[in-house]
């Protein structure tokens, strides 16, 4: 009898965390979502890969310094980031990322991605991500992508002016 109590609280100690992390609206639980998901997207049915979900880089030094002024917009409505956005004296949004994401610039490819998430749960920002969403290359390497055996996905959130944005890097090795 004891044991089953013990596997009773045990059990609803798991499904607490488990409601606790997907309902974290906008923190760490939907950002870990949101990677693991996108994670999935570029793993493919390869099993091979080692995945992590760690790029300090973005929350210390893009998620900073990002605003909603690196995008650009069309006429027609079309919304990209302008990898030639001038962040400050003489750099270029594309010579910041490359600054700040140096640590993997040995990596086959590395991109971030920027989009507004406001009002999206974790699902609809990962069918945004997959639909096109605004990205600057990075770090490219033209390699069949067989051959990336790591995998790092990185996810965060902004919040500028009441608008939340989903910055995501990723870097393929």
């Amino acid at each position: 009898m004891k044991l089953k109590k013990l596997l009773a609280l045990a059990l609803a100690g798991v499904l607490m965390l488990a409601l606790l992390t997907g309902c974290s609206g906008g923190g760490n639980g939907e950002d870990r979502l949101v990677a693991e998901a996108i994670a999935d997207i570029f793993k493919g049915n390869s099993q091979n890969v080692e995945v992590s979900y760690s790029v300090p880089a973005l929350t210390r030094t893009i998620r900073p310094a990002f605003t909603p002024d690196w995008f650009q917009n069309t006429p027609e409505g079309i919304i990209w980031l302008d990898e030639n956005f001038p962040i400050d004296a003489g750099q270029t949004l594309k010579g910041f990322l490359e600054n700040s994401l140096n640590a993997y610039a040995q990596s086959n490819f590395v991109s971030f991605v920027a989009f507004d998430s406001t009002g999206m749960s974790a699902l609809q920002q990962v069918e945004r991500f997959s639909s096109g969403a605004p990205v600057v290359g990075v770090y490219y390497k033209d390699v069949s992508p067989t051959v990336n055996t790591k995998l790092r996905v990185g996810v965060c959130h902004k919040t500028v002016e009441g608008r939340e944005y989903c910055l995501v890097v990723i870097v393929r090795a």
